[in-house]
């Protein structure tokens, strides 16, 4: 019985674990196209977006929502290329709660980053590689982003 007992408490601990249950929070924001009002970063956080998703940085009076992916040019998984390729990402951006503006980043070309008050936004890495041969899910794209001081 204590078998049985001691099976059931380590499949209970890991589907809690997975869970999330007594993790603390990460910069990952959101967990869903349509994350939960209020979730916020601090500036010089590194932080990450799905598609759809906003982050109301502190400090800046920001919101970013990851709009789209426009372009992807990038070297696919597994391939070996020539040049790196870029892939352009599209950000609204709103301060001081006026209307969200349209800004492209890139992550091959510039710019790389747009002046946001006294401090600047920087696309630091998009993932993940396009497919060999395939397409990308436009959900699929996590874009890795910085509200960092200038």
């Amino acid at each position: 019985m204590r078998m049985k007992s001691a099976a059931a408490m380590i499949v209970l601990g890991g589907v809690w674990a997975c869970a999330g249950g007594g993790s603390t929070p990460s910069t990952r924001v959101g967990a869903s196209p349509s994350p939960a009002p209020g979730v916020s970063v601090t500036v010089g956080q590194q932080f990450t977006l799905h598609a759809g998703e906003t982050a109301a940085v502190g400090g800046a009076s920001a919101r970013v929502t990851f709009a789209s992916v426009a372009s992807d040019s990038r070297c696919p998984s597994g391939v070996q290329c020539i040049q790196a390729g870029n892939a352009a990402v599209i950000l609204n951006v709103s301060t001081g709660g006026g209307a969200p503006r349209p800004v492209t980043l890139n992550t091959g070309t510039q710019p790389h980053e747009v002046p946001l008050g006294s401090n600047v936004l920087r696309l630091v890495a998009l993932a993940p590689q396009p497919p060999a041969g395939g397409t990308m899910e436009p959900s699929a794209y996590i874009a890795t982003l910085c509200v960092c001081r200038q």
